[in-house]
């Protein structure tokens, strides 16, 4: 084979196609992006409102249960707030995208629909079946329906994380997770 006969060929790949593909259909759709935006910015305004009864320090200093709620929640409401802006600037700069821009995104929204169906699901649980039931069910939602993967490691992955992250709170931290209303003892 010589270089003229695969020339055709080559020349039949066009680059630009694949570029394009390579980015998600979002980053061309400034409004949808601040939409995005504001429902982060929404969320971490409801999770501030929520944490904000609890001790943001404790006893000499430290900090208290509601330290990380409560700056995550700062932290979620700039960044939401800061997407929408960076996204209604740039669609003033490049226009609102063309018409339709948001086809093609289903299965990425969908994906992500899965992800924050799961978060909702666990939090309804917590309270009912405690922490460590409901975060083995989360991560085993996420391993094996989300991202699909299969394994053994993905099942000590399923067990170890919530018991490393109860002993962290509980017993270096002296955080009280919640415990299951189901199986309480009398």
């Amino acid at each position: 084979m010589t270089q003229t006969e695969s020339a055709p060929a080559a020349a039949a790949f066009d680059d630009s196609d694949a570029g394009e593909s390579q980015h998600s259909v979002l980053s061309t759709a400034p409004m949808a992006q601040a939409g995005l935006g504001l429902v982060a910015a929404a969320f971490g305004a409801v999770a501030l409102v929520d944490a904000s009864g609890l001790k943001v320090f404790g006893a000499k200093g430290v900090p208290g249960p509601g330290f990380f709620p409560i700056s995550l929640s700062v932290a979620v409401i700039v960044l939401g707030l800061l997407q929408v802006g960076v996204s209604v600037a740039r669609g003033v700069r490049d226009g609102r995208g063309p018409s339709g821009q948001l086809r093609g995104v289903s299965t990425e929204v969908l994906r992500a629909a899965y992800v924050w169906l799961g978060f909702l699901v666990s939090i309804v649980l917590m309270p009912l079946a405690g922490f460590v039931p409901a975060t083995m069910l989360l991560i085993a939602y996420l391993v094996f329906a989300v991202e699909r993967i299969r394994g053994v490691k993905a099942v000590l992955v399923i067990i170890a994380v919530p018991l490393v992250a109860y002993a962290l709170f509980v017993f270096v931290l002296g955080v009280e997770l919640p415990a299951s209303t189901l199986w309480e003892g009398p």
